[in-house]
């Protein structure tokens, strides 16, 4: 009796192993597959171009359009790229008064200054707290995109990835659980013209353009990109007027009155 239930112990393992090798098999076939190798040698040139622009200072005009506001006014940016993004919001925009926001946002945390109410806003980098200060709803890694002027895909082991052609372009499709995001890249240069997330019907929830392209230090940087919100009517357009790279000494500060109230925010 022992040496029989020791042996039925023995074939389960066995059947246990037999059923995780398969599975590794299967991943080093999913994840080496040549179609998909192709679309990762493609991704890695384009995100080698968008690291060719970092330390970026630029000065640019800002429309925001939503529900409630519809108005210009002029957006300062500080980048480090995939580390720290600062900006400050000035002009004719109701919610602000003169350089009345101003934020430093990080992938973990943000510090945000709203001079028209004199109030200092701390918490998690979340989409919901980025569309509360930025004024669109998207990821830490979206609003980089958006206000370096240049574009990054980003992907993971579990993605399905794949590659066609449309027209000039080149598009990427990374389709994974309750995601389906396309990119669109310049087939020549290699850089990302316009990428959009898609819900479960297959429309355009959120979409990023990039136009009026400039080669920089060896990149490509644009100097239009619109952001737009299609289901909700969100849209902001960031048009850059200056521009200057690789600045060493860029000051991430927010700076604020010792007297500020000081608001901690959670996701």
């Amino acid at each position: 009796m022992y040496s029989q239930g020791n042996g039925s112990v023995n074939d389960s393992l066995k059947e246990k192993q037999y059923v995780m090798d398969s599975l590794k098999r299967d991943r080093e076939v999913f994840l080496n597959s040549p179609d998909r190798l192709k679309v990762i040698d493609l991704i890695r040139i384009v995100n080698f171009n968008y690291d060719k622009i970092n330390l970026l200072s630029t000065e640019n005009i800002v429309k925001i359009k939503a529900s409630s506001l519809n108005q210009t006014g002029n957006i300062n940016i500080r980048i480090k790229k995939n580390d720290s993004l600062w900006f400050k919001i000035s002009g004719s925009f109701a919610f602000i008064s003169k350089d009345a926001v101003i934020a430093n946002v990080n992938r973990n945390n943000f510090i945000y200054f709203d001079n028209f109410n004199d109030k200092v806003i701390e918490g998690p980098t979340t989409d919901n707290n980025i569309g509360a200060i930025a004024r669109i709803k998207c990821t830490f890694d979206d609003l980089m995109n958006v206000m370096s002027g240049t574009g990054r895909i980003i992907y993971t082991d579990c993605d399905t990835l794949s590659m066609s052609e449309d027209s000039s372009k080149i598009v990427i499709a990374l389709t994974g659980k309750d995601k389906l995001v396309k990119y669109w890249i310049n087939a020549d240069k290699k850089y990302i013209e316009k990428y959009a997330y898609f819900n479960t019907a297959k429309k355009e929830y959120l979409k990023i353009i990039y136009s009026n392209y400039v080669t920089v230090s060896n990149g490509y940087f644009a100097r239009k990109v619109e952001i737009e919100k299609p289901l909700s009517k969100e849209y902001m357009k960031i048009v850059n007027e200056t521009y200057l790279t690789n600045q060493y000494d860029l000051n991430f500060n927010v700076e604020f009155p010792n007297n500020a109230r000081r608001v901690k925010w959670e996701n």
